[in-house]
C-alpha cells in the first residue's frame, strides 16, 4: 500500500525544521530529569489518518480520561503531509505534542535531534509483552524512542470489481513477474477505457526500497553511514521501470502530480479510476471504504517470479513516542502504556495501525475483527515464509528523502530528466541529507 495519506505537501520543511531541535536544551536525550517530573496532567496527542482513525482515537481518549482522573488529553490530527510540517514547526518552537504518533521515516531523525524521550527510562510504561524484534524497530543507539503499534507489509491492492469489469482474472501473486505486471496493467487500461488506468505508480521511497531489495541492495548503506546502499544502475532501472508503466497505459505525468497533492480518499485507486495501487496492508479497510469496491491484496511482482525474491518485509506500521519537551512525561507514559497494553483500546484500533505487536492485544482483538480486518491478519501470516529481514529505520537526515524521490519521479515522468540524470542528482541529494545528519 501507499503511505497512509496520499497528501504529499512538501516534507522538506519537516526535515529542515527538525534540524532546529539540535539546540533544544530540555530535549537532551530524553533521559528524564526535570522534564520527566509529574506535571499538570494536561496532554496533547497527535496523529494522522482518515476519519475512522480520528473517531477511534477520540473514543480511546474518552475511555482513558474516564479511568484516569486528573489527566486530560487533547487530540491533534491532520493528513500525512500536513502532520509532519506541523510537528516540525511545533518541535522547533518547543511546543511539541506530549504523545506523538511517529513514522519509520522520521524516528531516527527526531530521536537523533534529541526531540524524543527514551521510553525505556519512563516509569509506567510496560514493554514486557513486546519481543526483542518488535522493540528493536524503535531503537536508536542505546535508547528506545518509539514503541511499535503493529506490523504491516507493502502490497499491491487490486480492485476485484474493475478486474471483473475488464473480464480478467487476478494474477497469481506467488509467481508473477514485472513483465506480467506491465502486460496486465496495459490490458486493463485498454479494456476499461476512459479515465480508468490499469495501475497507479508505485513511486515512493518504499517502492524504491522494494525494487532495490529485489536486487540485493538497500536504499541506505547500513555498514557505511552517510552513503546510499545501491548501485547507480539499479536506481536507473527503477526510473526506467516507471516509464514502462507510464508508456504502457499508466497515469499521465500530469495526473500523477495532481493526485500527489490530493487526499487519500481522492486518489485514483480510492475513486475506482485505477485497477491496481500500492499501499500498506493496514490500509485495506480504508481503501475498501473509500472505493466501495471489493479489494484483494497481492504480493509485489519480482524479476524472477519467485515470491521469496520480491523484497517484502514486515514494517512497524507506526510508533508511539513521547516528546522530550513534555512537561508531564509520567502521564504521557501512562497514556502510551494504555495504548499499547489495554485490550479495550486495542479493540478500538483493531488493525488500523497494523496487527498488534503485543500478542495479548492481538488475541484480544481477534473476536472483534470483521472480514476485511481478518483478511489483513491472514495475509500477513500467509506471506511470512517469503519475508526477509526489515531494513533499519531511516537514518538521521533522511526525513526529506520521500519528498525528494517524488520530485525526481515527476521530472522523469515529464521527460525533464533522463533516468541516468535523475539517478545522479537524486543520489547526490540523498547522500547530502544523510551525511549531514
Amino acid at each position: 500500500m501507499k503511505n497512509f495519506s496520499r497528501s504529499t505537501r512538501t516534507l522538506t520543511a519537516a526535515a529542515a525544521a527538525v534540524v532546529l531541535t539540535v539546540s533544544l536544551g530540555a530535549c537532551g536525550n530524553g533521559g528524564g530529569g526535570d522534564s520527566a517530573a509529574a506535571g499538570d496532567g494536561n496532554l496533547r496527542f497527535s496523529w494522522w489518518g482518515s476519519d475512522p482513525r480520528h473517531v477511534a482515537n477520540q473514543e480511546i481518549i474518552d475511555m482513558f480520561e474516564a479511568e484516569n482522573e486528573g489527566i486530560t488529553i487533547e487530540g491533534e490530527y491532520s493528513d500525512f503531509g500536513g502532520y509532519w510540517d506541523k510537528l516540525a514547526t511545533t518541535t522547533a518552537g518547543r511546543d511539541a505534542p506530549d504523545v506523538i504518533t511517529m513514522d519509520e521515516k522520521y524516528l531516527q531523525e527526531y530521536a537523533g535531534r534529541g526531540a524524543l524521550a527514551d521510553l525505556s527510562t519512563l516509569e509506567g510504561l510496560d514493554t514486557s509483552k513486546f519481543d526483542d524484534a518488535a522493540l528493536n524497530l524503535g531503537r536508536y543507539e542505546d535508547g528506545l524512542y518509539g514503541l511499535t503499534t503493529g506490523q504491516n507489509a507493502y502490497v499491491i491492492m487490486a480492485n476485484q470489481d474493475l478486474f471483473a469489469q475488464a473480464g480478467m482474472e487476478l494474477p497469481d501473486d506467488t509467481t508473477w513477474t514485472w513483465d506480467d505486471y506491465y502486460r496486465i496493467s496495459a490490458e486493463l487500461t485498454e479494456k476499461l477505457g476512459g479515465d480508468i488506468v490499469g495501475t497507479e505508480y508505485g513511486a515512493q521511497d518504499v517502492d524504491l526500497r522494494i525494487w532495490l531489495r529485489q536486487q540485493g541492495e538497500n536504499l541506505y548503506n547500513e555498514d557505511e553511514p552517510g552513503t546510499v546502499g545501491y548501485s547507480p544502475e539499479t536506481l536507473t532501472a527503477w526510473f526506467e521501470h516507471l516509464l514502462e508503466v507510464r508508456d504502457g497505459g499508466g497515469p499521465s505525468a500530469a495526473r500523477y502530480t495532481e493526485e500527489l497533492s490530493g487526499s487519500f480518499e481522492a486518489g485514483g485507486f480510492a475513486t475506482n479510476r485505477a485497477a491496481m495501487g500500492w499501499y500498506w496492508s493496514n490500509q485495506l479497510s480504508a481503501v475498501e471504504s473509500a472505493s466501495g469496491s471489493e479489494v484483494t491484496m497481492l504480493r509485489p511482482p519480482s524479476e524472477s517470479g519467485n515470491a521469496a525474491e520480491n523484497g517484502m518485509y514486515y514494517k512497524a506500521s507506526m510508533y508511539w513516542s513521547v516528546s522530550s519537551q513534555s512537561d508531564d512525561q509520567e502521564a504521557a507514559a501512562e497514556f502510551v502504556n494504555y495504548l499499547a497494553n489495554n485490550p479495550e483500546a486495542a479493540k478500538k484500533m483493531l488493525v488500523d495501525r497494523g496487527v498488534p505487536a503485543n500478542p495479548d492485544m492481538a488475541a484480544a482483538i481477534a473476536p472483534e475483527l470483521n472480514e476485511t480486518d481478518q483478511t489483513v491478519v491472514d495475509f500477513l501470516e500467509e506471506i511470512s515464509p517469503d519475508m526477509a529481514a526489515a531494513p533499519l529505520p531511516s537514518p538521521v537526515g533522511a526525513g526529506g528523502v520521500q519528498d525528494t524521490v517524488k520530485r525526481y519521479v515527476s521530472e522523469v515522468l515529464f521527460d525533464n530528466l533522463t533516468p541516468v540524470e535523475a539517478t545522479e542528482k537524486l543520489t547526490a541529494e540523498i547522500e547530502g541529507m544523510i551525511s549531514a545528519g
